[in-house]
């Protein structure tokens, strides 16, 4: 199967290296959301708070996930180019 990847037309190699970037990232975001949604969130009871009307914990595990990906987590891909 890894040659067929290598075979691949060079713009459709990009497309599919950027789906599953996105597509990784996606989910890997949303484990972590989950995560810490069902842990910390009932734990402390983050999930009732808000503020003018608006979730905070939304905002609180957005910021916490991406700056766990950020620093722990290298998503790569196997369409990425060698060059």
């Amino acid at each position: 199967m890894e040659r067929e990847v290598l075979k691949i037309n060079p713009h459709a190699r990009k497309v599919l290296h950027v789906l599953s970037l996105i597509g990784t990232f996606m989910m890997v975001f949303g484990f972590l959301y989950l995560v810490q949604k069902y842990t910390i969130g009932l734990l402390f009871r983050l999930n009732k708070v808000t503020l003018y009307g608006f979730p905070i914990h939304m905002i609180i595990y957005t910021c916490t996930s991406l700056i766990f990906m950020k620093k722990f987590i290298k998503l790569s891909s196997p369409y990425k180019d060698d060059d």
